[in-house]
């Protein structure tokens, strides 16, 4: 009996043996492949740091820092690992539950009109934004303008910020049909939302989330202040030069925080995931309840909910945000069937990078296609200095040849010659339209978000509009007659 015992308990510790091993053997080997793609995907992007967190329901099963050891600013060197990036739009998930804490604490309402709790708040028509609710601010669906989300009132006092917000306000002209029904995705939703939670709280946006939301998830690197984390240090930042990262720095205010620049790292990011992994509780506490939080990731319009993207990744259901600012890209990704949650951190403005980077680990973590994005940002910023190159050159060629005819105007305006005008201007112009919508982002603001392609494609344009104008004068001139 002893015997048969002995075998069964050496056959079981054999089992349990070469599972454990299995398992162990391939999460080594995943975490490799992780470790190498990422590694590649630096190279193709030519990001200078990237840092990644994993974490299941328990714990954190991987994190790392790449790249070269970069000096943080404003702070004495630490541990790679605790290094902080701006978030970008990832402060949103943190506003919204922060929105939704006062919900439940019945200090605010879903369905009630802002102006009830913001008496300024209204745009050039009175009556529409009046229509306008807190759930149609976290869903993105109040009719609020993309191009407006790049306002940032300027003042640091409380009455004055809100004189700012009212006068911007009233120039803005919202879309009737739009207001409940069609999301716009627009940073001014969530800046006026943290308006509402300093009202609501009566805490400043930065001191309420962190004291609710920071605190409670163990996030003790995390801030919400442009004073707190210049204190704390950053990884140095990157903008991209045409294809090419260029260190560079930028101040800003407290305002636009509700909807982006909260800074932090992956060690913290991985606690606020494992917190949205284990439905809103933390140490056995809650910072939210679970039925609250399965109503923020229900989605509404556009797979958005209430501060975070919900739909399927590669046939996974997925939870996520991303976040991008002038320096920094950043993406989080919650798979909740898979029970796990990753984040990704990087020093460098490009949202492709950062998703492509998402992409590629989810694909390894899940045995799926092991393929990789085809940098087509870098490749379109390559195209445009070639194309400015270009314009740069032929300008000059029609401008040395214009000053040998000694800069006579002559000016046809006939059809033929008006047409061509027409179109050479036309086409110098185009970039103008199709480059913003390619990036995501409207003219006005990418010279700050992404220098390289603001200005390169408003240089482009008026050289390309001058070009043409030259190329229409010289084809004007009257042929010289043959010698007889």
């Amino acid at each position: 009996m002893k015997k048969v015992l002995l075998f069964r308990f050496a056959l079981l510790l054999a089992f349990c043996f070469l599972f454990l091993g299995r398992t162990n053997i391939q999460a080594q080997n995943t975490f490799k492949e992780i470790d190498s793609f990422i590694e590649q995907e630096m190279r193709v992007w030519r990001i200078p740091n990237v840092s990644i967190g994993i974490t299941n329901n328990d714990s954190i099963v991987f994190i790392k820092e790449y790249g070269s050891e970069s000096i943080k600013v404003g702070a004495s060197s630490q541990r790679a690992i605790h290094e902080n990036y701006l978030l970008g739009s990832i402060s949103k998930p943190f506003t919204a539950i922060a929105v939704m804490q006062l919900v439940e604490q019945g200090k605010l309402k879903l369905d009630q009109p802002v102006r009830n709790y913001l008496p300024w708040f209204e745009t050039s028509n009175a009556a529409l934004s009046a229509r306008i609710t807190v759930r149609h601010l976290l869903n993105q669906t109040s009719g609020l303008p993309k191009n407006a989300g790049f306002f940032t009132p300027q003042s640091e006092q409380q009455s004055a910020i809100e004189q700012e917000y009212r006068a911007y306000l009233l120039s803005l002209t919202i879309n009737e049909a739009a207001i409940g029904t069609t999301h716009v995705y627009s940073n001014l939703n969530y800046q006026i939302l943290g308006q509402l939670i300093t009202k609501a709280s009566g805490l400043r946006y930065a001191d309420y989330v962190s004291t609710y939301i920071f605190t409670p998830c163990g996030m003790n690197n995390t801030f919400a202040t442009y004073q707190q984390t210049q204190q704390h240090g950053l990884r140095a930042g990157y903008q991209y030069l045409f294809g090419f990262p260029i260190q560079s720095t930028f101040t800003y205010n407290n305002n636009g925080i509700a909807a982006g620049d909260i800074a932090s790292n992956t060690e913290d990011m991985c606690k606020f995931l494992r917190v949205l992994l284990n439905n809103g509780k933390i140490n056995g506490d809650s910072i939210l309840s679970a039925s609250t939080l399965q109503q923020m990731h229900q989605p509404f319009s556009n797979r958005y909910g209430m501060g975070f993207s919900i739909g399927d990744w590669n046939g996974l259901h997925s939870v996520r945000h991303s976040g991008l600012t002038r320096n920094y890209s950043a993406t989080f990704n919650i798979l909740p069937n898979q029970h796990y949650g990753i984040v990704i951190l990087t020093n460098i403005n490009s949202f492709s990078a950062s998703r492509s980077l998402t992409d590629g680990v989810i694909r390894r973590l899940n045995n799926q296609e092991k393929k990789s994005s085809l940098p087509y940002e870098i490749y379109l910023r390559y195209g445009l200095l070639a194309l400015l190159a270009w314009n740069v050159f032929e300008f000059a060629l029609r401008l040395n040849k214009w000053r040998k005819q000694g800069f006579a105007i002559h000016f046809a305006t006939h059809f033929k010659a008006m047409l061509r005008l027409a179109l050479n201007t036309v086409f110098a112009l185009v970039w103008l339209i199709i480059v913003p919508i390619f990036a995501e982002l409207p003219l006005s603001a990418m010279p700050a978000m992404q220098p390289d392609l603001g200005y390169g494609l408003i240089g482009g344009a008026i050289i390309g509009v001058c070009s043409a104008v030259i190329q229409h004068i010289l084809h004007s001139q009257a042929p010289t007659s043959p010698a007889p």
